[in-house]
């Protein structure tokens, strides 16, 4: 009887929490002189389940991670829309929060509007773009480096490859059948701090911790780095450049110039694979080897050089492998 009334105490605290949570941009807005942070969210498109977890995220770092007097949040919806990122980035410019977040899945001109206003931005798109100095960006993939490398993999394999679609929205590998394969950005999260952030996420709001949610809390954790730097005196651009320093929950933030790290991207292949042309064919197995299909590193001297230096890999070809080891 002891035990069942100290589970229910429990769970009526992880309620109280999540409602918590779930109320503090209200609450926060009463407090004279707090900071605000604007957000813009895909909201209504294409996953509303994951905005929700992305705002999620977004509470959980302004709850956990001391900062006084607590920053108001301010959310707004992109729909993955650049028009409407833009017009929400008008709003949150016209309300003067002091730092927006944003990028999930569309960039667009957010960015340019903030600046005018001098508003910072962290971008969290996986793709890096040339944004200016009052925007922080945490994508590890440089400008037009999926694209080129899609490219690349369709001119030489004969392969109906993709560098878009929904998993450079939840960093989850996904191949549609319209395509053979897919690059999908890959999550390089802290291991050290993920099990206490999840059991955080977990007990606030009782459901399972997401790649989402993580992205969220990152972001966060950038915005309020910021913040406290401005609120040391230093001006804007030099807040965000000290704020790049932190270390998140997913890891460090990249220079903006940084070169695209090998395991940036994963090359996610179709079980089955359509017929080649025989020199198409060649150069699939070629790529294969090269990026060591079977696991473990290829010999020194084994494969393509120029497929190996390709900033992706393999994220499984345990059915492909067979396919062209029969043609």
């Amino acid at each position: 009887m002891h035990t069942h009334a100290l589970s229910i105490k429990r769970k009526r605290g992880q309620v109280l929490l999540g409602a918590a949570l779930l109320g503090m941009a209200a609450a926060a807005a009463a407090q004279s002189g707090a900071p605000r942070i604007g957000a813009i969210v895909p909201q209504s498109w294409p996953s509303p389940s994951q905005a929700q977890e992305i705002h999620e995220g977004m509470l959980l770092a302004l709850k956990t991670i001391p900062i006084n007097p607590a920053p108001t949040l301010v959310l707004m919806d992109s729909g993955c829309d650049a028009a409407k990122a833009e017009a929400s980035a008008k709003s949150l410019a016209a309300a003067k929060v002091d730092i927006v977040l944003g990028g999930w899945c569309v960039v667009g001109t957010a960015p340019a509007v903030l600046g005018q206003a001098g508003i910072p931005m962290v971008s969290s798109n996986a793709e890096r773009f040339a944004l200016g100095d009052l925007v922080l960006q945490t994508g590890r993939v440089a400008p037009r480096v999926a694209e080129t490398t899609a490219a690349t993999l369709r001119r030489e394999t004969g392969l109906r490859v993709t560098a878009g679609g929904a998993c450079w929205m939840d960093y989850a590998p996904e191949l549609s059948t319209k395509f053979d394969a897919a690059l999908c950005p890959t999550l390089s999260p802290d291991k050290s701090r993920w099990p206490e952030v999840e059991a955080l996420y977990t007990a606030a709001f009782r459901k399972p911790f997401t790649t989402s949610a993580a992205r969220g809390y990152a972001a966060m954790e950038l915005g309020l780095a910021y913040l406290k730097k401005r609120r040391s005196g230093a001006k804007p651009s030099a807040a965000l450049a000290e704020a790049r320093q932190t270390l998140t929950l997913l890891g460090p933030v990249p220079e903006a110039d940084a070169a695209t790290p090998q395991q940036a991207m994963q090359l996610l292949l179709s079980a089955r694979l359509p017929r080649l042309a025989p020199r198409e064919t060649q150069v699939l197995n070629t790529m294969l080897k090269a990026k060591a299909c079977a696991g473990g590193a290829a010999p020194a001297g084994d494969g393509d050089a120029k497929w190996r230096e390709l900033p992706f890999e393999l994220a499984s070809c345990s059915a492909a492998r067979p396919q062209l080891a029969a043609r």
